[in-house]
């Protein structure tokens, strides 16, 4: 009796053990994946001028026009998978800067509230997958350099930057995207960034 009480003991720690480990390797590993996980961004940013005001709120519609629209280039120059996309209403809060009542910070802050934009996520490759074969990748991923001969980063995303704010000036024509007024006329910033 005492012999199979003691088993019985020794037999529960040993499952008791078992669990325990398994629950520490496997929390280890979720750390792991977590940690090894990046994301690109590519955010843009449609800014209003005085010759577009950009005075009309997007509909659904439309803000789901420009989301397959302009992601599908990104996806093109950078050969990445988009993971995600939010549209922003108001890229900028009017409120945060000064609070003086001059007529120069009400207009700076009427202009900042209206700017809107699209910040796109994409997946950097997990453990075992590989980078398309091109710079975007293999340096916001991957920490790595362009490849000898190849322009930098900086060029890369000033060219991206003026297709894209070329090609966003074709939404207003077969696209019938209203929203954003005339869009040669706005300005247009892409700001590309790595989050942990």
């Amino acid at each position: 009796m005492m012999t199979s009480l003691f088993q019985a003991r020794s037999q529960f720690a040993t499952f008791v053990m078992t669990i325990f480990v398994l629950s520490t390797t496997t929390s280890s590993l979720q750390v792991t994946q977590v940690d090894a996980t990046r994301n690109a961004h590519f955010t843009m940013e449609f800014i209003p001028t005085f010759k577009n005001g950009l005075p009309h709120k997007c509909h659904p519609d439309e803000i789901k026009i420009m989301e397959t629209f302009l992601g599908d280039i990104l996806v093109k120059e950078t050969g990445m998978i988009e993971h995600s996309v939010e549209y922003l209403d108001k890229m900028y809060d009017p409120n945060v800067d000064g609070e003086d009542g001059t007529a120069a910070n009400h207009m700076k802050r009427h202009h900042f509230s209206k700017v809107r934009g699209f910040d796109f996520t994409f997946d950097c490759p997990i453990q075992g997958e590989q980078c398309p074969n091109n710079d975007w990748c293999h340096v916001l991923c991957l920490d790595e350099s362009v490849k000898p001969g190849h322009e930098s980063l900086t060029e890369k995303a000033t060219q991206l930057k003026e297709k894209l704010h070329t090609h966003a000036k074709t939404l207003e024509g077969p696209y019938n995207v209203k929203c954003l007024g005339q869009t040669a006329d706005l300005d247009f910033h892409l700001l590309v960034s790595v989050s942990p």
